[in-house]
């Protein structure tokens, strides 16, 4: 959905936008998922939007990474949003802010939703730059 530009940078320094992006996933998966579950206790359309906008970035760096390996994105994805969780539920194990998410829904739906998420905006990239580079 970017520029070819972006996509010939990234083709350029291939590592640099894969730690990126997996420090992103596993960044915002850990900190967002108390945040972003609707009806939970700290629900914040903010941090919502700001999950999504972060994931919308992650999924167009896999559009330059790994084109038309739509499986291979969603599998790393779900890997990356299951470890952030497990980072953040291990860092603070008996908080009590994180009693309300201690669900097995919360601890199976948010990585399978989070990747969901990534791989339909890596989907949609590709659609599009398809598209866009036929009309040219």
């Amino acid at each position: 959905m970017l520029g070819e530009q972006f996509y010939n940078r990234i083709e350029q320094s291939r590592n640099a936008f894969l730690i990126f992006a997996t420090i992103n996933i596993l960044f915002f998966s850990g900190i967002s998922f108390t945040f972003v579950v609707p009806g939970l206790k700290g629900f914040s359309l903010f941090f919502v939007v700001l999950t999504l906008l972060m994931y919308f970035i992650v999924a167009n760096i896999f559009v330059g990474l790994f084109k038309n390996r739509i499986w291979f994105v969603f599998m790393i994805c779900i890997i990356l949003n299951s470890l952030g969780m497990g980072w953040r539920l291990w860092l603070e194990w008996g908080e009590f802010s994180l009693a309300e998410h201690t669900r097995w829904a919360v601890y199976v739906g948010y990585p399978i939703a989070g990747a969901i998420i990534i791989t339909l905006f890596d989907v949609l990239n590709i659609f599009f730059l398809e598209r866009k580079s036929a009309f040219h």
